[in-house]
């Protein structure tokens, strides 16, 4: 096939001249014959080389990309092709088809670049405001005072109460899970077996209760005690078994 002849300012960047080969040679850009194209896209840089050019990092990365995506063509293909087998093309089609759109939006804006040169308006016009007419014959102390008084009232019902007037109110007990893990495991270093709510004896707060029950998990985690029922099937009472009798580092516990 006869080379084509290309004018060097008829295009923009590396994916502009592809879009044009593709244009001139009446292909789909879904479907690119990429040895056609690659022969004319290295045929036109080689004129722009003649011609003394700078051809810029773009345009060489964009030729590595159709020299690899060729190769990959070439290769021979299995026999049982899969869902999973990706056309090299893919990528290439995908950034032509958003620089496609970039350019046809260019052409949109384009046209409407001037519409507003052509329409004229008026600028506002100044409204004058007559002065304020102030009645300096009741601003006297007393009323003073009295707007004083109602300002900080408003603002006083917008402050939030301080820290101090909740306390007898709302009780916020804190209760380490690791000191709950040592008092069950020191309960169970002279019995190997206890029943579940006896771990809950001496409790005097939910929140030490909430611990408790959290301090068991995590003994049950570290395979320190193990927990069964009764043979009769009776869950209300289940019975707890120590199953290590080795110390441990309590500090390992996450309060």
């Amino acid at each position: 096939m006869e080379q084509l002849k290309f004018k060097l300012d008829s295009f923009e960047g590396p994916l502009d001249l592809l879009l044009m080969l593709i244009r001139k040679n009446k292909v789909s850009i879904y479907d690119i014959p990429i040895s056609l194209i690659l022969d004319q896209y290295l045929a036109v840089m080689n004129e722009m080389k003649e011609m003394d050019l700078e051809i810029s990092s773009e345009f060489l990365v964009l030729a590595a990309t159709l020299l690899q995506i060729k190769s990959k063509m070439l290769l021979p293909k299995p026999e049982e092709e899969t869902d999973d087998d990706i056309d090299p093309r893919e990528e290439l089609v995908r950034r032509l088809t958003e620089y496609k759109k970039v350019k046809e939006s260019i052409g949109f804006f384009k046209e409407r670049e001037n519409i507003g040169t052509s329409m004229f308006y008026k600028s506002p016009d100044a409204i004058e405001r007559p002065p304020a007419e102030l009645n300096y014959a009741s601003l006297t102390p007393e009323n003073l005072l009295l707007a004083y008084r109602r300002a900080y009232q408003r603002l006083e019902r917008k402050t939030p109460p301080p820290k101090q007037s909740f306390r007898g109110i709302v009780g916020h007990e804190k209760v380490s899970i690791r000191s709950r893990v040592a008092a069950i495991w020191h309960r169970l270093k002279t019995k190997t077996a206890t029943l579940f709510k006896d771990l809950f004896s001496g409790v005097k707060s939910r929140p030490e209760a909430v611990a408790s029950f959290l301090a068991s998990l995590e003994l049950i985690k570290l395979n320190k005690i193990r927990v069964e029922y009764n043979e009769n099937g009776d869950i209300s009472n289940p019975k707890v078994f120590r199953t290590d009798d080795k110390d441990f580092d309590f500090n390992i516990i996450e309060d």
